[in-house]
C-alpha cells in the first residue's frame, strides 16, 4: 500500500512577501541598532571626558559619531512610513 502524502505548498508570492517583509523589519533593526550603539559610545565617551578633565573623546565623539547616529536616525525615521 502506498500512501502518498499530498504536499500543500505555499504560493510563491507569498514566501517572496514574508522574505521581503523580514528582510525590512531586519534591515530597519540594524540601524537602530547602529544609532544606538553610536549614542551610547557618545555618551560614554563625554562621561569619560568629564571625569579625566579631557576634550579628546568629546572631540572625536562630535566629529565622527554624532554625525552617524543622526544620519543613521534620519534613514530610520525615512525608512518607517508615518514617523
Amino acid at each position: 500500500m502506498n500512501s502518498h502524502v499530498q504536499e500543500k505548498r505555499r504560493p510563491e508570492w507569498l514566501k517572496w512577501t514574508l522574505r521581503v517583509l523580514l528582510g525590512y523589519v531586519a534591515l530597519l533593526a540594524i540601524i537602530l541598532a547602529i544609532t544606538i550603539i553610536a549614542i551610547l559610545i557618545t555618551f560614554t565617551f563625554i562621561v569619560i571626558d568629564s571625569f579625566s578633565e579631557t576634550t579628546r573623546l568629546g572631540v572625536l565623539s562630535e566629529q565622527y559619531l554624532v554625525p552617524t547616529s543622526e544620519f543613521m536616525w534620519k534613514l530610520f525615521t525615512w525608512l518607517v512610513p508615518g514617523l
